[in-house]
């Protein structure tokens, strides 16, 4: 595995995102919840999906797309589902990414210490931070 390029992430690619919170996988589980206690498997590793300039979407190995639907981080089996654009905003400092959902301006995906994914609205916050590694 390598580390991701510090322009973001390419089409195609596989990644895994490290929780800096958990220090665990974010991972989409069967069920469509999204948490940060994920290890190594299809619901943790994701193909990248670039959309356009700085937008993208995730599909996880299971086949489910990393997604928000309301105020909630959840998972959906529709392509191209603008509820599952997310923006990429470097943090130079440490070199990991956060997810701003594009659905929801300003709205980041979030892992809290036990795991639990929420929204916030504050990007630099220590719980939007995942490590990306490319597989």
């Amino acid at each position: 595995s390598r580390r991701a390029p510090p322009q973001g992430l390419a089409h195609g690619m596989k990644v895994r995102f490290r929780c800096t919170k958990t220090n665990k996988n974010l991972r989409l589980n069967g069920a469509s919840e999204v948490n940060g206690t994920g290890g190594n498997g299809k619901w943790a590793t994701f193909q990248v999906h670039v959309l356009g300039p700085g937008q993208y979407a995730f599909q996880n190995d299971a086949g489910g797309w990393l997604a928000v639907k309301g105020s909630r981080c959840t998972g959906t089996n529709v392509y191209r589902d603008p509820d599952s654009f997310f923006l990429l905003h470097l943090n130079p400092q440490d070199r990991s990414l956060s997810l701003e959902c594009q659905s929801c301006p300003g709205w980041f995906l979030a892992i809290k210490g036990n795991g639990m994914s929420k929204l916030i609205f504050a990007e630099r916050k220590p719980s939007t931070r995942f490590l990306p590694e490319i597989l």
